[in-house]
């Protein structure tokens, strides 16, 4: 479940759909804070194991808009385990399917006013049922007059998470956040929300699904007011690239942060250590392990932070290895080149500056490259360029000495 950033793909379905479901099912979401500040569509159609329903049920709710407008009398199919079977909606909007088959792959359906809500293909669980949401829109609702935004604070909501993937050498954090305004009306801060990042971060950018109000530049990512009231969602990403089994990373909060809650794919025998994660569980998703960790408030200013041991990486010897015995190579030729020579020419000696010029430059490059301040494909076309450019010097010096 490899997550690429900015010139690759956007977070993954799965990856939302897998952060939907634990917060839900592992979280304990108050009652009072899922109907305020939670947005339905958000976990639409994700399958939710639970251990309150019996193995081989599914429960599917259907509502219209908002968790407290039920629709009863809904008819819904379920396809897949068989003939399809329809049950109709309760007065809590609920259709019961018992007696499914474990591992039978099922989709929940159901059409309201013409729209078709569809849930994702899902297997059902061999322990315990499933429970999952159909949300259907609500166009009908009265328009609202705009109105002019009041000086006024935010938070981060308690559904705001860090979602945590691995590539080849780099770690991809995802911020999944819910910018809460808990006020009647729209305010406005005293000055933008801006988040950043490590100094390691690279190919910061803004996700899809994320509100327009966040722009990101560099290892900055700023979200501009004015807030309307309720939630504003807020998701963007970065790669830390390591080379290392070690790493550890530091993200200061702008505004107070209701809980800290973190989703670690875990790879080996990684390990997640922080003193702000008071509880930590691994759970299986999709074929992968994943770690869970929640912990208290951060006050505005304050730093999560996380630290990673045992992180799967190359052993560096062999490109370090490689380094040497070009910079040796190429050395030597240089060195070859100052013996038995007569006095330099001016055009010489601009070659010969030149030479060196290019020398320093390569040394360079592979000093950040090293220590992870560039990316792959900048490193490659930048190295390609001075090899290349150091190639025609030696052809002219050859060509001035014959």
């Amino acid at each position: 479940m490899i997550l690429r950033l900015q010139r690759a793909r956007p977070v993954s379905r799965r990856a939302r759909a897998f952060a939907a479901l634990v917060c839900l099912s592992l979280l304990a979401i108050p009652p009072a804070a899922d109907a305020r500040q939670m947005d339905p569509k958000a976990v639409a159609g994700i399958p939710l194991p639970v251990a309150d329903v019996s193995v081989g049920t599914v429960v599917v709710r259907v509502i219209k808009g908002s968790l407290s407008n039920n629709l009863p009398g809904q008819r819904v199919e379920l396809l897949g385990a068989g003939a399809p079977r329809t049950m109709t909606t309760d007065a809590a909007g609920r259709a019961e399917f018992a007696g499914l088959p474990p591992g039978a792959r099922v989709t929940a359906v159901t059409t309201v006013g013409g729209e078709r809500l569809q849930s994702q293909e899902f297997a059902v669980p061999a322990s315990g049922g499933t429970r999952l949401l159909l949300v259907a829109s609500d166009p009908g609702g009265a328009a609202v007059p705009p109105q002019a935004a009041q000086p006024g604070s935010v938070v981060l909501g308690d559904q705001s998470r860090f979602v945590i993937e691995f590539g080849d050498g780099s770690l991809s954090v995802f911020n999944i956040l819910q910018i809460v305004n808990a006020s009647a009306g729209p305010v406005m801060p005293p000055q933008p929300i801006v988040f950043e990042l490590p100094d390691p971060a690279i190919q910061t950018t803004i996700l899809k699904d994320s509100s327009p109000q966040a722009t990101a530049a560099g290892t900055r990512v700023t979200i501009a007011g004015p807030f309307a009231p309720g939630v504003t969602n807020v998701q963007f990403a970065y790669s830390m690239p390591y080379s290392t089994g070690n790493l550890t990373i530091e993200q200061s909060m702008p505004v107070p942060l209701g809980r800290v809650i973190v989703l670690s794919q875990k790879m080996g025998d990684m390990r997640l250590v922080s003193s702000q994660l008071s509880e930590q569980r691994e759970m299986p998703a999709e074929g992968q392990m994943y770690i869970i960790g929640q912990g208290p408030s951060l006050r505005a200013g304050e730093r999560l932070s996380l630290a990673f041991s045992g992180l799967p990486h190359a052993p560096l010897w062999p490109r370090y290895a490689a380094i040497g015995i070009a910079v040796a190579i190429l050395a030597g030729g240089w060195w070859a080149s100052r013996l038995g020579k007569e006095p330099l020419t001016s055009a010489q000696e601009r070659l010969e500056k030149r030479r060196g010029q290019l020398f320093n430059e390569l040394a360079s490059l592979e000093e950040q490259h090293r220590a992870g301040r560039l990316d792959a494909q900048a490193y490659a076309a930048r190295r390609a360029e001075l090899v290349t450019a150091l190639e025609r010097v030696y052809a002219e010096i050859d060509r001035q000495a014959a």
